[in-house]
């Protein structure tokens, strides 16, 4: 079965990072493999911070075991998400330089999981190691509209200056081939997730709600994952998320999480 390692964010309790991962890629038909970059017993929303990242040294570890295993030619795409600590960048673009010298056509989709509203999640370091050592990597990066300032260290508040941000990326980072942007301000007063990549760009247009939901992105970005991996040209696949992440996060009664069992089997098959 085709693979996919997501290294990010898990929860006890509902469903953001790989809570979220986990389920779509396999209902989708492929094969999730999963790294915690933090395990808590819900997301902060809920009002706690019960739990934690693992030791940097341990999750080192990790990586240069999996790496070992000699599975990274099996190996077809690779997500990062939310990142518990800087110290975990380094490792992680190790294993993604071993891995891409192996497997030049593999997928590494990067979501900046760095905050939104205004709101920065991370420390700041963490968003300087990420420009550095793991954009220049990516073959696809998804940003939300605060995101994809934190990356160009620009202000974005509209449609035309995410395209302007989005190309910058594009023109500073040969190996990126894709910018989704997402919950981006349009001229309707709505939002828009734009696919801007080095042939065309797509904008699928909704209404703005009062408020987001947590891991609507990282919903997007696993469907996203799951339909290019499983062979479907970019803008099947850019369609395919952006279209069931929003379907989700409408049918959720509330900001605080998508009712993704919920609405699971509603998910756009991918033939994974």
């Amino acid at each position: 079965m085709t693979q996919i390692l997501s290294i990010q964010s898990a929860v006890t309790y509902g469903f953001v990072g790989n809570s979220v991962a986990a389920p779509v890629i396999t209902k989708l038909g492929l094969q999730p493999l999963l790294l915690d970059t933090v395990a808590l017993a819900a997301h902060p929303g809920y009002g706690t911070n019960a739990g934690g990242r693992p030791d940097n040294a341990d999750f080192q570890a990790i990586l240069e075991a999996f790496a070992g295993l000699g599975l990274f030619s099996d190996l077809a795409s690779v997500i990062t998400g939310y990142l518990g600590d800087v110290g975990q960048i380094a490792p992680i673009e190790t294993m993604l330089k071993i891995w891409q010298a192996t497997a030049p056509h593999g997928l590494y989709i990067l979501d900046p999981v760095l905050g939104d509203g205004g709101r920065l999640y991370v420390d700041a370091d963490i968003v300087t190691a990420m420009q550095n050592q793991l954009l220049p990597r990516a073959n696809i990066v998804t940003p939300n509209q605060f995101e994809l300032g934190m990356l160009t260290a620009q202000t974005i508040r509209s449609f035309d200056q995410a395209i302007a941000a989005a190309q910058s990326l594009l023109d500073d980072h040969p190996r990126l081939n894709a910018v989704i942007a997402t919950g981006i301000t349009n001229a309707q007063h709505g939002i828009s997730d734009i696919c801007i990549s080095r042939s065309a760009n797509i904008e699928l247009d909704y209404p703005k709600r009062p408020h987001g939901v947590a891991g609507g992105g990282d919903l997007l970005t696993a469907v996203l994952a799951s339909w290019l991996t499983a062979g479907h040209d970019l803008p099947a696949a850019f369609t395919a998320a952006s279209k069931d992440a929003h379907h989700i996060i409408d049918n959720s009664a509330t900001a605080i999480e998508i009712a993704l069992f919920d609405n699971l089997d509603g998910l756009t098959p991918c033939g994974g």
